[in-house]
């Protein structure tokens, strides 16, 4: 299993910010708006002839940000919860003070689309492609 997660305003993408300058103005963009967390996933798995098949999607959350004050963002800059994160904030964490609304998986936000990626191995599962003891063989016909 193989993920990233990247934040999008508009057409820009917010990585994760290179100093407390760049934290502060990504930070600034995001106030009073909405922008995109997009995560891709890829799952790889044993087919069917043995070779290695992959599941590939993607999940996009919509985030509302409450109109942030200077002081708001620089303590919170302060804090050094921005640094490792897309977008320059964890909405598990600190972060979670600016949203004002989502719309979309929550988990996604975080960093992995857990329903959606429950969703996506019950199908392979359904499938028989995966089961929950593990890949199975499929069985050789004469």
């Amino acid at each position: 299993i193989g993920g990233d997660t990247v934040v999008a305003l508009d057409d820009k993408i917010l990585e994760k910010p290179d100093d407390k300058a760049h934290a502060e103005k990504m930070l600034g963009e995001l106030s009073g708006h909405t922008h995109s967390v997009f995560s891709g996933v890829v799952l790889l798995y044993p087919g069917k002839d043995g070779e290695m098949e992959e599941k590939k999607f993607t999940e996009e959350t919509r985030v509302t940000f409450a109109e942030l004050s200077p002081a708001a963002i620089t303590a919170y800059v302060e804090s050094g919860e921005p640094f490792d994160k897309a977008g320059g904030y964890g909405i598990q964490a600190k972060g979670g003070m600016f949203v004002s609304g989502i719309n979309g998986c929550y988990y996604n936000v975080m960093g992995f689309p857990m329903h959606r990626f429950c969703v996506e191995l019950g199908a392979l599962m359904d499938e028989g492609l995966l089961f929950a003891d593990g890949p199975r063989k499929a069985a050789k016909t004469k």
